[in-house]
């Protein structure tokens, strides 16, 4: 619980930072530093891919754990998409609704750049802890030109719309769970400890691990990590139709490490309901995890 609060306290700080240096910098370098986001966004994906890979090379993960992970990452994401698709969204911000292979290009630049890291990783067993850095790293960066970038913009009062967001994807994580139990040799409690990482794979890999050991701490980091690629696809496709699903299915990563793709591909209005579900989610995360294991 310690580590997620340094964690969030982190995050914000990150952010906050961000934006008063954007304050205080002249609008071309805040344009210069927007601009960077999206190759910082694939240096991201290229170092978790990395991450991954380690995962892999410990020989943990077998073709049965990755199976589970995708069936409960899948219906996670099914349940809340489900509960969270609106009328399409009117496009607001300028430019025209990108393309079929725009959309494509994007998502497979994204794909392309875990895929890389990963291949990296396994076969060479290289890791960014060799030169004392790690994704994290990379992730703080983003979010301090994240930061840079919310200058001048402002944050609206919590609705009740934007407070459904997260509530959905909480009732949409309890149903899959409920759901998987059946399909799979795991109870309902245990499936809830896989899923209550709530997208944040980063803390339930570790968590979970120590509290029900390796396997189950493996599909608990493949869950979440699926969940944010499903998440980042979706973003690329109908983030601008479906904004209030896009946030919903970043899950507690909508606050930070998919709040790039967030604000690339949905319009600026859905910024604070992203932060807002993020920190809701991100703050339930550790608590969810600990209450299922003491329901093992």
């Amino acid at each position: 619980m310690q580590h997620a609060l340094l964690a969030i306290i982190t995050l914000f700080a990150t952010l906050g930072l961000g934006w008063l240096v954007g304050t205080r910098c002249s609008l071309t370098f805040r344009q210069a530093v927007v601009k960077s986001v999206s190759t910082i966004v694939l240096l991201l994906l290229f170092s978790m891919g990395m991450d991954f890979a380690q995962v892999l090379t410990q020989g943990q993960l077998g073709s049965r754990i990755v199976l589970q992970a995708l069936l409960l990452s899948g219906l996670i994401t099914i349940f809340t998409a489900i509960l969270l698709l609106r009328k399409p969204a009117a496009i607001t911000r300028e430019g025209s609704l990108p393309s079929f292979y725009s959309a494509f290009g994007g998502c497979l630049k994204a794909i392309s750049a875990f895929i890389a890291g990963v291949a990296l990783g396994y076969f060479t067993h290289f890791s960014l802890e060799h030169i004392g850095l790690s994704s994290n790293s990379v992730l703080y960066v983003m979010l301090f030109c994240v930061g840079v970038d919310l200058v001048g913009f402002r944050f609206g009062r919590v609705t009740r719309q934007c407070a459904s967001v997260p509530m959905a994807a909480l009732v949409g994580y309890i149903l899959a769970t409920g759901l998987f139990s059946v399909f799979t040799p795991f109870s309902w409690q245990q499936s809830l400890m896989l899923g209550s990482g709530l997208g944040w794979f980063s803390l339930s890999g570790p968590m979970v691990h120590q509290l029900a050991g390796a396997q189950m701490g493996a599909i608990a980091f493949m869950t979440d990590f699926i969940r944010e690629l499903l998440s980042i696809v979706f973003l690329y496709f109908f983030g601008r139709r479906q904004p209030l699903a896009a946030v919903g299915l970043s899950g507690a990563a909508a606050m930070d490490s998919a709040l790039p793709f967030i604000k690339q591909n949905c319009d600026t209005y859905y910024i604070p309901y992203a932060i807002f579900s993020g920190l809701l989610l991100t703050l339930a995360a550790p608590f969810l995890i600990s209450l299922s294991a003491a329901l093992l």
